[in-house]
Order: C-alpha cells, then sequence, then structure tokens
C-alpha cells in the first residue's frame, strides 16, 4: 500500500465494461490513498465520487472497485458535531445521512440517519434502502413539515415507502406534539407530494356540520389537469338537509396570448322542515369570468372581460366573503375593440351587465357598439406656408352606434319576456363644424350635424273617452328618422386672479391665491320643420280637450333625432380654487411650498330662454378639498329655485315668493375620510435609531425599534392603522325629507411580528344600528397558526376558531370549532 499527500487533486478511474457503464470520477481536498492489491481508494476531506448524474460528497469516502461499492460518513470536531456528513444527490433529490453504503452497479444504497427534503417538509428515518428504481424503504422515521431543529410536532412513520417528488405510503402513524405522542393514530398514511407539473386526481371533501343544514360533504370533486395551458375542476357540496351545490372551474394562461379564469356554480338552497310552514327550497346560481389579452397578442385588437353576476340569493346562501354580503351593486364588461393602423377608423363592441341586489333589478346592453371615424380636416393642406386659412378649421366627424337594453328581475333573467321587452336602436351622426376665436377665452362654434335613428317599433297615442286616459299603441317593425340640425355656441370662459398677501413676514402663511374660472355659454338650435321628418304627433290628454306634444320614439334608446321647437340655453358656472404660499420656517430664505386650502368649489346652472316656464334648471355646488394633507373632504348639493305645491310637484313660481329663500335644497350629500394612524404619527422621528432589531424581543418576533419622545421616555413604534370615514346624505325632492348617516372604522393591530389584529366596524346613524362588524385575530404559532374570527352582528353573525399547520400538504391536520352565519 502507498500513501501520497494531495491537495485538490481530482483523478479518473476506468472501470471495465463488465463492472459499469459509465466513468467514476472521485476528488479530495485532504488526501487519497490507493490500495492496489484491495482494489481500495480512501478519499478524505471534502470527498467527492460522481457516477452519471450520482454524486456523493462527505468528509470521507472508501470507494472498493471490485464490487463498485462506496461507505461515506462524517468526522466529529471537539465538540462532538459530525462535519462532512454523507450527502447523495440523485437527479433532482438530495440525500442528507450520518452513514452511506451506494453500490454503483446495483443503484441500491443503505443509509443510516438519512434526512431527506420532501416537497414542505422533512423526513428523518434510523435507516433507509434505496432500491434502484430510486424509490426509498424507511424505517424509524418521522415526517414533520416544521423546519426547527426540535420539530413542534412530527407524525412517527414505523415503516414507510418512499417515491421521491411523487408520494409516502406508511404503516400506522403516530401524531406527536412538543414530544409527547397523542392519542390519534392512523392504521396507514398517505402522503401526496406535489410536483413541478399539475395532475389529475380527486379532491377530497372536507366534513362539516351545521344546526341548521346538517352534516355535510363540501368541496370535494375532480381535478383535470387539461394541458400546460388551462385545467378544469369539478366540485360539490351536500347536506343532509337536502341542500347541494355543485360548481365548475378553469383557468387558462398562455404567455404572450392570453390568461383568466372561468366559473359557475348552481346550488340548491333548503331550509327549515320539510312538511312544516318554515320549510323554503330556492334555486340560485353564480358566473364569473375573466379574460385579459396580451398587448402583444394582436396588435390593434384588444378583447377583455370581466364578468361577475349571480342570483340575488346566492351570496347570501352560499358566500362566506364578507365583502359580497355588504355589497349590493355588481358589474361586468366583455368588451372589443379594433383599430386600423393609418386610418381614422375605430370599432368597439361591449355587453354590459349591471345588478342590484337590494331590489333584485338587472340591466344589460347586448350588445352596445360603436363605430367611429375620427376628427377630419377636409381643407386643410398638407404643406403649409404662412398662417393658416379659416376654412382650414372645418372638420367633419362619423358616430355609429348600436345598442340592445334589458331591463328585469334577476328572477326573470332567462325567460322569453325578457327578449320580448328589450330595447333596441341604431343612430349615427355626422358633425360638420369648425371653431373661431376671436380673442382670448371667447370662442364661436357654427355647426351643423345630421344625426339619423333607426327603431324595431314606434308609439302613437290617443285619448279613450271610455276610460278618460291616454292610451298607448305600441307597432312593431323598422322605423328611421333624421334630421339636420344646425347649431351656434358661443363660449367665454375667462380666468380671474386675486392674491392676498400678509404684510407680517413671521406669519408661515406668506400668501393667499384665489383663482376664479367663470363660464358662459349659450347654444342654439333653431327649430326647421323641412330639415327633419315627421316624428312629433298631438293628444288629447284631458276632459277639457287640452292637447300636448309627444314623439312617435319616446321612451326609445337614443331619442328623437330632432327638437319640437327651438332651444336657447345660457349654461352658466363657476370654478374655485383657493391656494396659500406656507414657508416651512421662520426664516424668509426657507423653502415656499404652495398648498391648495380649497382643491376645487364649483356652482352651475343654465337657464332655457324659450322655455314656456320654469326656465332655471337646478343649481349645482360641488366642494373637494384636503385638510393637512391627511383629511379628504368632498360635498354635493343640489338646490331649485322653484316651489312645490301641496302634492309636492313642482310648480312655475319660485321659492322666494314662498318663503323669501331664493332656492330650495332638493340633495346634499358629504363624505370625509381620514387614517387615523398618520395623523397621530405624522412625520415624526425617533430620537434614537437603532440598528438591528430589539434584544430581548424573543420569540415573540416583536423587532419595533424603540426610541424616545420629547419627554425622554421610552417609546415603542407598534405598527397599527386606523381608517375612519363618514358619509351623510340628505335628499327632499318632494315634501318628505331622507336623511342617512353611517360612520365607518377599519384598521389593524400588529401586538408583536407574530400577532396581528383586523377589525372592522359601522355605525348607522339614522337607524341607529351597528354596520358590518368583525374582528379577527391572527397569531403565527412558526409552524402552526391560529386564528379567530368574529361577526358580533348582522346576517353573517358567527364566529370560528381555528389552528392547523401552516404548510398546505397537511392542510386536513388543524382543529376548528365554529359557529356558521347560516344557523342564526
Amino acid at each position: 500500500m502507498d500513501s501520497v499527500g494531495i491537495a485538490n487533486t481530482q483523478r479518473e478511474l476506468y472501470i471495465s465494461e463488465d463492472a459499469v457503464d459509465q466513468r467514476v470520477t472521485y476528488s479530495a481536498n485532504g488526501y487519497i490513498k490507493n490500495d492496489i492489491k484491495n482494489k481500495l481508494s480512501i478519499l478524505v476531506g471534502s470527498a467527492v465520487v460522481t457516477y452519471g448524474d450520482i454524486r456523493i460528497s462527505a468528509d470521507s469516502i472508501v470507494f472498493n472497485m471490485s464490487t463498485n461499492d462506496v461507505f461515506a460518513v462524517g468526522v466529529k470536531d471537539s465538540t462532538g458535531t459530525v462535519n462532512g456528513k454523507p450527502v447523495l444527490d440523485y437527479g433532482d433529490q438530495v440525500f442528507e445521512s450520518d452513514t452511506l453504503r451506494y453500490n454503483f452497479r446495483s443503484g441500491k444504497a443503505t443509509v443510516k440517519n438519512i434526512v431527506t427534503n420532501q416537497e414542505e417538509g422533512l423526513l428523518r428515518s434510523s435507516v433507509a434502502k434505496m432500491l434502484d428504481d430510486g424509490s426509498l424503504n424507511i424505517y424509524g422515521s418521522t415526517y414533520s413539515t416544521c423546519d426547527a431543529d426540535t420539530p413542534h410536532f412530527y407524525i412517527d412513520l414505523n415503516k414507510a415507502k418512499v417515491y421521491p417528488g411523487k408520494k409516502i405510503i406508511s404503516g400506522p402513524a403516530n401524531l406527536v406534539f412538543e414530544g409527547v405522542p397523542l392519542p390519534i393514530y392512523l392504521p396507514f398514511a398517505y402522503f401526496p407530494i406535489q410536483t413541478k407539473t399539475a395532475e389529475s386526481g380527486l379532491i377530497l371533501p372536507r366534513y362539516n356540520y351545521e344546526e341548521n343544514r346538517g352534516f355535510a360533504l363540501t368541496n370535494g370533486g375532480f381535478y383535470f389537469a387539461a394541458s400546460e395551458y388551462f385545467d378544469l375542476s369539478l366540485q360539490g357540496s351536500i347536506y343532509t338537509n337536502g341542500t347541494w351545490l355543485a360548481s365548475i372551474g378553469t383557468k387558462y394562461n398562455k404567455r404572450y396570448k392570453y390568461n383568466g379564469n372561468f366559473g359557475f356554480s348552481y346550488a340548491n338552497n333548503v331550509s327549515g322542515h320539510r312538511g312544516l310552514e318554515d320549510y323554503r327550497e330556492s334555486s340560485n346560481y353564480s358566473l364569473r369570468w375573466s379574460y385579459s389579452q396580451d398587448r402583444k397578442a394582436r396588435p390593434g385588437t384588444s378583447f377583455s372581460a370581466n364578468v361577475n353576476m349571480s342570483s340575488s340569493g346566492f351570496d347570501k346562501n352560499n358566500s362566506y366573503n364578507v365583502e359580497e354580503h355588504i355589497t349590493t351593486t355588481k358589474t361586468s364588461s366583455i368588451s372589443y375593440s379594433k383599430s386600423w393602423s393609418g386610418t381614422p377608423f375605430n370599432l368597439t363592441a361591449s355587453m354590459n351587465h349591471s345588478q342590484n341586489s337590494s331590489n333584485q333589478t338587472v340591466a344589460m346592453s347586448l350588445p352596445k357598439m360603436t363605430f367611429t371615424v375620427s376628427r377630419i380636416y377636409l381643407f386643410k393642406r398638407k404643406n403649409r406656408v404662412g398662417a393658416s386659412k379659416w376654412y382650414e378649421d372645418i372638420s367633419i366627424q362619423y358616430t355609429a352606434n348600436l345598442n340592445n337594453e334589458i331591463r328585469t328581475y334577476d328572477s326573470l333573467m332567462f325567460t322569453k319576456s325578457v327578449f320580448d321587452d328589450m330595447r333596441n336602436g341604431f343612430t349615427h351622426q355626422i358633425p360638420l363644424s369648425i371653431q373661431f376665436t376671436p380673442f382670448n377665452n371667447f370662442t364661436i362654434t357654427p355647426s351643423l350635424t345630421y344625426k339619423g335613428v333607426m327603431y324595431t317599433q314606434k308609439i302613437e297615442k290617443y285619448w279613450d273617452q271610455d276610460n278618460m286616459a291616454v292610451d298607448i299603441d305600441t307597432t312593431k317593425g323598422l322605423f328611421y328618422g333624421q334630421a339636420l340640425n344646425p347649431n351656434l355656441t358661443v363660449g367665454y370662459t375667462p380666468q380671474i386672479f386675486g392674491i392676498f398677501e400678509f404684510k407680517n413676514q413671521n406669519m408661515r402663511i406668506k400668501s393667499i391665491r384665489h383663482v376664479m374660472k367663470p363660464s358662459a355659454t349659450f347654444s342654439y338650435v333653431p327649430y326647421l320643420d323641412a330639415l327633419s321628418t315627421d316624428m312629433y304627433r298631438e293628444v288629447r290628454y284631458n276632459e277639457a280637450g287640452d292637447t300636448r306634444e309627444y314623439s312617435i320614439f319616446e321612451g326609445s334608446v337614443y331619442g328623437t333625432p330632432s327638437l319640437s321647437s327651438r332651444s336657447g340655453v345660457v349654461s352658466l358656472g363657476l370654478n374655485n380654487v383657493l391656494e396659500a404660499k406656507v414657508s416651512e420656517g421662520p426664516d424668509s430664505l426657507d423653502k415656499v411650498t404652495v398648498k391648495k386650502l380649497v382643491e376645487n368649489f364649483n356652482i352651475s346652472t343654465s337657464y332655457n330662454i324659450f322655455a314656456d316656464s320654469m326656465n332655471w334648471s337646478p343649481v349645482s355646488m360641488t366642494l373637494r378639498t384636503t385638510l393637512a394633507k391627511k383629511i379628504s373632504i368632498s360635498s354635493s348639493a343640489r338646490f331649485s329655485l322653484y316651489g312645490l305645491d301641496e302634492n309636492g310637484r313642482s310648480v312655475a313660481r319660485y321659492q322666494y315668493s314662498v318663503d323669501k329663500n331664493p332656492l330650495r335644497l332638493t340633495n346634499v350629500s358629504a363624505s370625509a375620510s381620514f387614517s387615523l394612524s398618520d395623523l397621530i404619527k405624522g412625520n415624526k422621528q425617533t430620537n434614537t435609531q437603532s440598528s438591528g432589531t430589539n434584544p430581548g424581543a424573543g420569540d415573540n418576533g416583536y423587532t419595533g425599534e424603540v426610541g424616545t419622545d420629547d419627554s425622554g421616555y421610552p417609546e415603542f413604534d407598534m405598527p397599527w392603522s386606523m381608517n375612519v370615514s363618514y358619509s351623510m346624505t340628505y335628499s327632499k325632492p318632494k315634501l318628505e325629507p331622507n336623511l342617512s348617516q353611517t360612520v365607518s372604522i377599519n384598521g389593524s393591530l400588529s401586538l408583536t411580528g407574530k400577532t396581528n389584529i383586523t377589525y372592522r366596524t359601522g355605525y348607522d346613524i339614522t337607524n341607529k344600528k351597528l354596520t358590518m362588524t368583525q374582528l379577527s385575530i391572527n397569531r403565527d404559532l412558526h409552524c402552526w397558526n391560529m386564528s379567530v374570527n368574529w361577526i358580533p352582528v348582522g346576517n353573517m353573525k358567527s364566529w370560528s376558531f381555528l389552528i392547523r399547520v401552516n404548510a398546505s400538504m397537511l392542510s386536513d391536520l388543524k382543529y376548528e370549532r365554529k359557529k356558521d352565519y347560516h344557523d342564526n
């Protein structure tokens, strides 16, 4: 035997074809001893042996060339810690152990005290035998998803079979918590290990119990991994009282093409007891679909979908999402757009849906299409020389619209009457216009617009002498109406500035600027009977024989293309902005910033000079501002200049003549919102800055920095937030007023880095009751998680307590107690 000291040495040993069929490469950072007589190679110090895709590393390795056996061990240091433990890399699997014996020819190995990483957990075994197919027979094993040096819990497995990257199948299994075996035994255990690619398989249902609906198996079904681009799941739930729910869902994603998901659920909900008066049975549905097209997929064309619709009772009976219970409106949109490069043509098509669960109404557009030709300047020169001519500003456009409207109740969504009552129509218009600007802020815009409409029905009104009322006949067919409408619009929109400067230089506010933007616009449309088709009729409407005019297209989607008389409207508006220049310090050289005191205060109204009576439109006011960059305030109000009669109808009599008030308030709303945590914290900075975590924080996870306040006392920066909002709406369109006021609060509090509290509540001041209130507590227990959820009032009144393992593979390892909102 010879001995040679070698540093960073690598050699290649060629084995005969009768032994192994691949080259064996070995190296060591310490030394290599070759025993020629016994055909042994001894590698010491970061030793590595490689055979194909198999790599064995350890502090010391003995390689027997005659038997193709490799024996690897680590080495203990002076503290008894084993360093350089044997590690076997085999494909995607890595095994670490105390000792390792592997045979290159058979592909079998015997390993002691092995540790392998299986998905989210660690599998520790006293003895493991590797077979030539890569599977393991293990003995005296524990499996845990806890990565602590001493796991907080594990599953004790006496014997098990491991298919790396696929599954673990064991005999009797016992749960051990904090080193104490619990009286929870299983005759066998199966651990599916998630792979990098999705696989089809069963979705195991979960057991549940509710007082009103009984025992249940929920969310069981089958999952299809159809392809790398999409999947499909079929799931269902069933309760012993007869309630059941079935759903289908899919997700799809193709890179640079599209992505989205689709889901449909149908539920049969049963409450009460069959045969008794309290028995109720109802069917509900829910449809969700989203689709997003990548911008690179088809340049110039886009398609998107965001659909969320359901029957009014679905969320109430089947959803555990708080937001879905408090939201009364759902909207959907499917849209397509196309633009032709180098041309002024654009096409958009959409289907829209709006649903209100409080009154169970549904409104849809199926479909709505718009085709436009962008503005074209008819006489503009391509190569302009000198100033432009007035006629070069003459422009023309084209717009065509098609719409089909449905307004119904959700219970009638899929009935024949929905389509019988559909409102549809087509309109197109061609405006020809030019704009003159004689001087700054003053514009004159004459225009001539052709407008045509087409509907599938028209109406005829007549006086029914027998019933002494107006009746309406509807005639089906295709009816076209058109008009050529001249128009003259004159507008003046100046800006007025007012500045007030403070003489006291020690004041932080240096000056205040008031910006006023008044606007006055006059729009005149003459009535020229010869420029439109005959679309207006007269009908008697009372016993006295009085008549009024109506349109045969009254109530249609796009109205009537012409007016029944001339129109002249003067629109008045005044927009106000209030700003202040504020110095950041008392010194005159300090930086000065501009802050908006009032972001917007707008007043507007209009006057129709040709109206027979009640010429003034309501006066509208809006206000928006932000106080201290923290408190957002907005309000709006609407006033009428006219009074009411004893029945609450507006009459042609000024309010001032009634009670000496120039305006009558009909609507007002106000809202304010702010973050209380931001207001209190402000831009506060701690006097001392800590680099690192707080000593002594320990396992509570608290890592907040500790500084001092202005008095020198310790100041703990505990993460918290609180958002407060207030809303008020007052309306009195007739004689009876209606007032609603609500206050809402939500936020979070992190007691430690591992304990988080979230909350939400509110108070309905008008009805004197709490709105949706919810308290949630979450505690991170390292490898476990504890959560408490409490809703004390309302339709979702419920509570739940849950402690579970964090790892998704052991998601069914949990303890749960709850009272479901269905049991109220």
